[in-house]
C-alpha cells in the first residue's frame, strides 16, 4: 500500500532537526544516510519521563502527520514500537513500526506483514511474547478479526487468526489482555453512537469463550470504546462520548472492578488529560509506569503520556 509523502517529510523534518539542534551527523548512529534523526537513543526515544502532568510524546518523531487513531506500544525495553497509519485516500490502515538497532531508532517503515491489507490497533502481550493487531486480510471470519503474530528467536512468526470466539461476523477490534489471557475488545453494537461497545471474553482451559458485552455502566447510548484493561484486571479505561465529556467527542474514563465482577460508575479521568477534541485509546505501558493515549484533532492525532500513578489518585478520589 502507498504510503503518504508525509512519512517521508516527516523523517526528513527530523534529520534537519537532529542536524540544527545537535550537529549530529548519520555516521552517529552507524552510517545512516536515511535523513531520520540520527540522534535518537535510548528507551522511549529517550524522551524525558513526564509527571502527574501530561505531556506530548515524541513529537518531532511520532505521530507521522496524519491520521494513526491508536497508541505507540513498545516492548517491555521500550525499544521497539508499533502503531497504525491510516490513509484518508485508500482508506486503509498499515502498521509503522521502529526500533533500536546498534544504538539508535531506526526510521519509520511499514511493518514486515502489513501494508497489502487494511491493518490496525497493533498492541503487545503482556508477556511481549505476541504482538497483537487487527486486520482485514483473508481468511477471518468477520470485516475486522484480531490476529497476532509469536515472537521467534529470528523475529516475528507469520500472522495467526486469533480463532472464533472471539472473533465473529462483527468487526472485533482494539484488543487488551490481562495476565490471564481474558479479552476486552471493541465491537459492534446496535442502539449505540457509532454502533460501537465493550465487549470481554473470557480465556478458560485453553479456549476463549463467546465474548460478553459489558453492563449498562460502561456501554451506554453513547460511543464506547477502545478499551485498556489492567493487568490483574482491577480497572478498565475506555473512551466515552457519554454526557458530561470535556472533550468534543470522546473523553477518557476509568471504572474500578469489584469483586462481585461489577463495576464501579465510570470516572472521568479529568481536564489534565480529556482538553481535546477526542481523546481515546489508552494504553498502560508493559513496564507500568506510564500512561499513552491520543489526542485527535483537525485531522491529526497526537501521542501524549503521563506517569501512571495518576491511576492510583483516581481510585483513591473514588474511594
Amino acid at each position: 500500500m502507498p504510503i503518504r509523502l508525509s512519512v517521508y517529510q516527516g523523517m526528513i523534518l527530523g534529520g534537519l532537526v537532529c542536524l540544527l539542534m545537535t550537529g549530529c551527523s548519520p555516521a552517529d548512529c552507524g552510517g545512516r544516510a536515511d535523513g531520520f534523526s540520527p540522534a535518537l537513543r535510548g528507551k522511549y526515544f529517550g524522551q524525558k519521563a513526564p509527571g502527574r502532568v501530561p505531556q506530548a510524546f515524541a513529537p518531532s518523531v511520532l505521530p507521522i502527520a496524519g491520521v494513526q487513531h491508536c497508541f505507540p506500544t513498545f516492548d517491555r525495553s521500550g525499544k521497539e514500537v508499533y502503531w497504525m497509519n491510516f490513509n484518508l485516500e485508500t482508506r486503509k490502515g498499515v502498521i509503522m513500526t521502529m526500533k533500536v538497532e546498534q544504538g539508535c531508532w531506526t526510521s519509520p517503515q511499514v511493518a514486515p506483514f502489513s501494508g497489502e491489507h487494511n491493518d490496525h490497533s497493533p498492541v503487545f502481550s503482556r508477556d511481549g511474547k505476541r504482538l497483537y493487531f487487527v486486520s482485514a486480510r483473508p481468511g477471518g471470519y468477520g470485516r475486522g478479526d484480531i490476529w497476532y503474530l509469536q515472537r521467534t528467536g529470528t523475529g516475528w512468526s507469520a500472522p495467526q487468526n486469533l480463532g472464533s470466539p472471539p472473533n465473529s461476523e462483527r468487526s472485533d477490534i482494539q484488543p487488551s489482555f490481562t495476565r490471564d489471557g481474558t479479552l476486552y475488545f471493541t465491537s459492534e453494537l446496535e442502539g449505540s453512537q457509532w454502533n460501537l461497545g465493550i465487549y470481554r471474553s473470557r480465556w478458560v482451559d485453553g479456549r476463549y469463550q463467546p465474548p460478553e458485552v459489558l453492563g449498562s455502566l460502561i456501554n451506554t447510548a453513547g460511543a464506547d470504546y477502545t478499551p485498556f484493561i489492567a493487568p490483574d484486571e482491577s480497572y478498565l479505561l475506555f473512551a466515552s462520548s457519554r454526557p458530561g465529556t470535556h472533550s468534543v467527542e470522546t473523553d477518557l474514563y476509568i471504572s474500578f472492578h469489584n469483586d462481585d465482577d461489577s463495576w464501579t460508575q465510570p470516572l472521568n479521568m479529568g481536564e489534565a488529560i480529556n482538553n481535546g477534541y477526542s481523546v481515546s485509546f489508552p494504553w498502560l505501558s508493559l513496564d507500568e509506569k506510564f500512561l499513552f493515549f491520543d489526542r485527535f484533532n483537525d485531522s491529526t492525532d497526537a501521542f501524549y503520556w503521563v506517569d501512571s500513578r495518576i491511576i492510583a489518585e483516581l481510585r483513591s478520589a473514588q474511594h
